[in-house]
């Protein structure tokens, strides 16, 4: 087993933030069209952009309400109407969009990732600073929170003022959280239908992976906007840790026992885990402002076998940094990119 991230203490704070080469040339320009984003940074020779294509346009939801869910707080709620959601994070807004029901978003994080997030009418920022005002004063109809920790709280708040909420469980699976955001607006049918088809394309990845022969390496994903928005490293619980997993490989964050994006890492564990690959979204390859950025953000990373190989990904957030159903197309990906490594 590999060394884990030494622990340095840090505490992650109840924050809902508005919350290498490839082998050959071609190769890195297919991955880089696949990814459909043109970066605003460069990328680093030898550097790749990898990402995939989805479809979702088969998948329609006719909600059945009112609905009665037990959410991942073990509350019992009845959903009555799902006209006006205010969303917790990508994660809900993308599900939503691929069920068909983009339009029914009122209002999503201030700095959403996700284009339904981005195209909702209103905008929030929610923190202990700003409470939970801002949000009732949105008048939504309902509020899906993301993580039981952060929301559950919140999604209390709501009901007490008589607004339907729930909250995802964010230590579930990502089928699990598909069908739960699914069964939150009455649409458990085309809920199993999207998750079906995220779990087909995981288990193709995952073959992909077996038959390179390369499941023996390990994967570091860091990000720019973790905990309070820092620098941190995917661990249990994430999109791209349980990708990471999935296809076999080794994942730093879950084997240094860290849980979601956490801070709690320091230089010398970086080095002591010896990631193999490092991969991370292209928001945060952006916010760093490119290479230096990231060696500034983890000092050590760049002494990793996958910083003196160049073996690093930079992928559409919605196929590694949240629970998108992008993220099958994501694995199929990300395995093919790791094959072609030397």
């Amino acid at each position: 087993m590999r060394t884990g991230l030494s622990i340095i203490g840090a505490v992650c704070a109840l924050a809902l933030a508005g919350c290498g080469g490839t082998g050959s040339e071609a190769a890195d320009d297919t991955a880089a069209e696949a990814a459909g984003s043109e970066l605003s940074v460069p990328l680093p020779e030898g550097w790749s952009q990898v990402g995939g294509t989805s479809d979702f346009s088969g998948i329609e939801a006719e909600p059945k309400l009112p609905a009665t869910v037990t959410d991942g707080t073990g509350t019992e709620v009845e959903v009555e109407d799902i006209d006006k959601i205010i969303v917790a994070g990508d994660g809900v807004a993308s599900t939503l969009g691929a069920l068909g029901l983009a339009d029914n978003i009122e209002a999503a994080p201030e700095n959403s990732a996700a284009p339904e997030g981005i195209d909702a009418p209103q905008h929030f920022e929610f923190s202990k600073s700003t409470g939970v005002e801002g949000l009732l004063a949105m008048d939504g109809t309902l509020f899906i929170g993301d993580n039981t920790k952060r929301h559950g709280d919140v999604a209390g708040q709501f009901r007490d003022a008589g607004t339907d909420a729930v909250v995802m469980d964010d230590q579930q699976s990502q089928s699990d959280k598909l069908k739960a955001v699914a069964s939150y607006v009455g649409a458990d049918e085309a809920g199993e239908e999207l998750a079906k088809t995220v779990d087909d394309q995981l288990a193709e990845a995952a073959k992909t992976a077996k038959d390179s022969g390369k499941q023996d390496l390990s994967i570091i994903e860091v990000t720019a906007t973790g905990a309070g928005g820092q620098n941190a490293v995917a661990g249990t619980g994430t999109p791209g840790n349980e990708m990471i997993e999935t296809l076999g490989y080794t994942s730093v964050g879950a084997e240094s026992k860290l849980r979601g994006y956490s801070r709690e890492f320091s230089n010398e564990g970086i080095v002591a885990s010896a990631p193999d690959v490092i991969v991370m979204a292209e928001s945060d390859y952006e916010k760093w402002g490119g290479e230096d950025g990231l060696w500034k953000a983890f000092p050590t990373l760049d002494q990793t076998p996958a910083g003196q190989n160049s073996a690093v990904f930079v992928m559409p957030d919605a196929q590694l940094k949240y629970s998108s159903p992008e993220i099958g197309v994501g694995a199929q990906a990300l395995a093919e990119a790791v094959a072609k490594l030397p």
